[in-house]
């Protein structure tokens, strides 16, 4: 290697450790004539120095990688309550429709108990009774609310 190649390596390193240092140095804070605030690691010409921000110390790669794997855990814990937050939700939702179609069956059927027209049918006697078709809508709006109920009980086990 000649003098002129150790010289400029030798000038390389010295610049290079340099650089290390100067990015580590303190930012100093300037306020202007104008009034204007300035954050710099050289002298503001006619700006009045007011402070100085030194640079944080340098980070611990163990301390980093434990902060991630933290910030990883947390972030699946979070993810996690998140989902229960959501099928909690969900669940209350199922519950909600299974109780309002709950209470449109049984006012259905409370409604239900009078006889639409046609339902009736006279007899020899004068009187009237009901008519096959009045016991069937009976008896399906019975159905209705027991299923209604059946629902109701699965949504709230989270069936």
């Amino acid at each position: 290697m000649t003098n002129a190649a150790k010289w400029i390596s030798i000038a390389a390193a010295l610049g290079l450790g340099l650089s290390g240092v100067v990015s580590a140095q303190a930012l100093k804070k300037y306020i202007t004539p104008e009034g204007k605030t300035v954050y710099s690691d050289t002298p503001v010409p006619g700006a009045k120095e007011v402070g100085e921000i030194k640079a944080p110390p340098p980070i611990d790669p163990a301390a980093r990688s434990q902060a991630e794997g933290t910030a990883q855990r947390e972030a699946k814990e979070v993810k996690a309550v998140d989902k229960k937050l959501e099928d909690r939700n969900a669940q209350r939702a199922r519950v909600e429709a299974a109780e309002a179609k709950l209470e449109d069956a049984k006012r259905t059927l409370a409604e239900g108990k009078e006889p639409l027209p046609g339902e009736r049918i006279g007899t020899a006697g004068g009187k009237s009774r009901f008519r096959d078709d009045y016991w069937q809508r009976q008896k399906a709006n019975e159905e209705a609310v027991k299923n209604a109920q059946r629902a109701l009980d699965a949504a709230r086990a989270g069936r």
